[in-house]
């Protein structure tokens, strides 16, 4: 019988992304094919992805090339910007003093991305003390290309629990610990997590997770402080 993944299942895949007509790899989750690809990262982590579909994971474009597409095979697409990220918008583009910046000690740079009033944005130009500020997306009206593989169907709910919480934070899997009970799921955390991105992933959780529907979500292991109780206990 041939499987078929569908809106809200798990699946785990592997992927090799480019901006079409280009060799501009922007995501790959394999370190050999990075490696092969000249593409490779010292400072990150590769590995398959966990996702749920049509859960806002995947761009709207890759969501709905993979939905009912066959286990275990690999497809190659492309996707357009309105698919992807979107089209380049002039109004996102924004003109501020360089003395802006001064003032919270940063000093821009021409390529940079920075938070900016809770958003992402490139530093295009920095010139006569002031600064252009781009907020679309560097990949904004490009057409990409993907190359994927749907691994398997995850089922693991301890696998779901990862999975979300490593698209949403950088936390790797050893910065915490998950415990399931009839009435539990424990995060017990060794490496900080903010306070809304903890909301985040329980709420992700509690409506993505179907084990979890009749489970509390709850995080231990830190302290108020955001410390390893450990840590907290020998300053006492």
């Amino acid at each position: 019988m041939v499987k078929k993944v569908k809106k809200g299942d798990f699946i785990q895949i592997d992927f090799i992304a480019k901006v079409k007509g280009s060799n501009q790899i922007f995501d790959v989750t394999n370190a050999d094919l990075a490696k092969k690809e000249g593409a490779y990262q010292e400072n990150r982590t590769y590995k398959p992805l966990v996702v749920c579909l049509g859960a806002g994971h995947l761009l709207k474009g890759v969501d709905k090339q993979l939905t009912g597409k066959e286990i275990g095979k690999e497809y190659e697409f492309n996707v357009s910007p309105e698919q992807g990220f979107g089209h380049r918008n002039p109004k996102h583009i924004k003109l501020t003093s360089l003395t802006q910046f001064k003032k919270k000690g940063i000093n821009p740079i021409p390529g940079q991305r920075l938070a900016i009033d809770g958003a992402v944005a490139s530093i295009r130009s920095v010139t006569g003390g002031r600064v252009i500020i781009d907020f679309n997306h560097p990949l904004a009206g490009r057409t990409l290309h993907y190359k994927i593989k749907i691994n398997k169907k995850v089922t693991d709910t301890k696998e779901k629990i990862s999975g979300i919480i490593s698209l949403l934070t950088k936390l790797e899997d050893s910065d915490y610990t998950i415990t399931i009970s009839d009435k539990e799921i424990k995060i017990n955390l060794k490496k900080e997590m903010p306070e809304n991105m903890r909301e985040l992933v329980k709420k992700q959780v509690e409506d993505l997770v179907s084990e979890a529907k009749s489970k509390k979500v709850v995080f231990t292991g830190l302290d108020k402080k955001n410390k390893p109780k450990s840590e907290s206990k020998k300053k006492k």
